[in-house]
């Protein structure tokens, strides 16, 4: 009897052991189910949701940025370092200052306690090694990974010197792999922006913002294609035209016409600009007698 049983047990438990690794090979466990060290979304470590945000989307503005993306940990205070590739336009300065950039779970940043390195196109940061009040972070409990839901959170001050493309339009592209990229000291493959790339508007400023009939106005545009001819949009308060420099600007000078509140631009490729606002100053003409 007892042989009997032990024959049905030891047949049942191998059938149980092969019906599991028939499972497996269909697919139907994930490696998400079985992982051990899994949080929110994302894989333990994995950089994944990287977006990157400026304060302004004018060209040439020198603005904040910030970039967040998801990581489950492994960053380590004064240990663990962030590479960022900024989209292709943007201008890095030679040295950004530690006090300029802070990381952190969103909302709860630290600032920087050493400078980042600085490249043409890429900041590589190291996760600070103490609070703002000095005292120091455990390297082994406390770790910079979004407070658990896993998003981290980089940000770069206006003071940081960072400026925004010249041109007009998309910076960079998801095809190019130069619209904007992540990595870590423990995911070292770059990842790409998750949205779509960060785009710009091209920027008009008038000197006044309002002038009498005849009066000489100047308007200086950004963001144009080089080369092309800009214009003042016909129906506007003014009236002129120039050719776009290599950087991407022009000038106009032009005198205040009898109608019109506003002030825009369009290129020969049919860029347009933002409008500006342009009132008619009164005018009192005197004949002495």
């Amino acid at each position: 009897m007892n042989t009997k049983i032990g024959t049905t047990f030891g047949l049942a438990l191998l059938m149980a052991i092969a019906a599991i690794a028939t499972m497996f090979a269909l697919g139907m466990f994930s490696a998400s189910g079985v992982s051990a060290s899994h949080e929110g979304t994302h894989t333990s470590g994995k950089v994944a949701d990287v977006t990157f945000t400026p304060g302004s989307f004018n060209v040439n503005s020198k603005t904040n940025w910030t970039v967040t993306f998801g990581s489950s940990g492994a960053l380590i205070a004064g240990n663990g370092t962030i590479t960022i590739k900024f989209p292709n336009g943007v201008v890095l300065p030679a040295t950004i200052d530690k006090s300029r950039i802070s990381v952190g779970p969103i909302g709860s940043t630290i600032p920087l306690t050493s400078d980042p390195s600085v490249t043409s196109t890429t900041v590589t940061l190291t996760v600070p090694a103490t609070l703002p009040n000095g005292a120091t972070i455990d390297s082994t409990a406390q770790k910079i990974d979004g407070a658990g839901d896993g998003i981290v959170e980089v940000l770069f001050s206006q003071l940081a010197g960072i400026v925004n493309p010249a041109k007009e339009g998309n910076a960079g592209s998801l095809a190019n792999n130069d619209a904007g990229r992540v990595n870590t000291s423990f995911d070292t493959t770059a990842t790409n922006i998750d949205t779509s790339p960060v785009s710009f508007n091209t920027t008009i400023s008038v000197s006044k913002t309002s002038a009498a009939e005849g009066d000489e106005v100047v308007v200086t545009l950004g963001g144009f294609t080089p080369g092309l001819t800009v214009s003042l949009d016909s129906g506007g308060a003014l009236a002129g035209s120039a050719v776009v420099g290599s950087d991407r600007k022009a000038t106009i000078t032009a005198s205040r016409k009898g109608t019109g509140n506003t002030v825009s631009a369009t290129d020969t490729a049919g860029i347009h600009s933002p409008s500006k606002g342009l009132t008619l100053k009164a005018s009192l003409s005197v004949t002495a007698t």
